[in-house]
């Protein structure tokens, strides 16, 4: 468990530790002190975003916890990322 951060560094360090204790092998992104981005995409209680190269939200999950759905997102990247050629 974690104190509440109080300073970026400490939600920087936070987020990194996380990552590496789940072993996540994608960049990861960490809001600002004032909650900028979970105010702009709506991210609380949790919610899954995909974003375009270009910055462009591609994928938009529901709000959790009932519509948290990981498998729906995986399914989502792999026609994303794996397109069919048929």
């Amino acid at each position: 468990m974690f104190a509440q951060p109080e300073t970026l560094i400490e939600r920087h360090d936070i987020a990194t530790a996380c990552a590496i204790g789940l072993e996540l092998t994608i960049p990861i992104l960490v809001d600002d002190m004032e909650n900028n981005a979970d105010r702009v995409y709506n991210g609380w209680p949790e919610r899954l975003y995909v974003l375009s190269t270009a910055g462009c939200v591609v994928y938009q999950g529901g709000k959790g916890p009932y519509g948290f759905d990981p498998e729906a997102l995986h399914d989502f990247l792999q026609k994303y990322l794996y397109p069919s050629t048929d």
